[in-house]
């Protein structure tokens, strides 16, 4: 009786690791959130980066999720929150939802990281312990990349970045961010590489990304 429950107990554990994630265990390689939030578009399967553009780890993580987005299968919808829990990382999110509205992302996006990663321009000044926006510097740099300047930091303080940036703030609290680059499936499943099976790996954000396409499969066969 003992060697047929230890047989019992074997096969039920087998069962269970090929029913669970297998190789990305939940609470190794990603979290479920205690509540799910709401997609915009119920149709697609949306995913999420959450970054700062003044974050390297970002910075780097950018092109490979640029090359996993040119092979994103069409029912996946890709979206972007800045980040913010610092005053100059509020500036930085305002640049993005500035382009965004301007529809200008497309064009501003690489060159607002490049700016501040490589030419170590903070688009802000510091007052204290308060960060206000560089509007020349962010009107230089829209300009140069054949944007319209003046608008881009006209809108820096507008009610409609002023609203996404509160949105983008309570999404971030819903997500239960801890750093940045992280991402987000279905508004329901959260990969960081601060998780225990992210440990001692090289290839992190990349496997962040595995990790991605195996959430999406999951969510795609939950959805029927």
């Amino acid at each position: 009786m003992r060697v047929l429950a230890a047989v019992a107990t074997l096969l039920f554990s087998l069962v269970a690791c090929a029913q669970d994630s297998g190789e990305f265990k939940v609470g190794d390689y990603y979290q479920v959130l205690p509540q799910a939030v709401p997609q915009r578009d119920t149709s697609k399967i949306e995913v999420t980066e959450l970054f700062w553009y003044g974050c390297g780890h970002c910075y780097h993580f950018e092109p490979i999720l640029n090359k996993w987005i040119k092979a994103m299968p069409a029912d996946i919808k890709l979206t972007k929150i800045p980040a913010i829990w610092q005053p100059v990382m509020e500036v930085h999110a305002r640049m993005y939802y500035v382009a965004d509205a301007m529809g200008v992302l497309d064009k501003m996006h690489e060159p607002i990281f490049n700016a501040i990663n490589n030419q170590r321009k903070m688009f802000a000044t510091r007052d204290g312990r308060d960060w206000n926006p560089d509007l020349a510097a962010i009107e230089e740099l829209f300009n140069s990349h054949g944007a319209d300047g003046a608008k881009a930091a006209k809108l820096m303080n507008s009610f409609s970045v002023n609203s996404r940036v509160k949105q983008g703030m309570a999404n971030q609290r819903a997500y239960q961010l801890a750093g940045t680059p992280e991402v987000v499936v279905a508004g329901k499943y959260r990969i960081s590489t601060s998780l225990p099976g992210f440990k001692g790996k090289s290839n992190g954000q990349e496997l962040m990304l595995q990790v991605a396409d195996y959430l999406i499969a999951k969510e795609r066969a939950d959805r029927g």
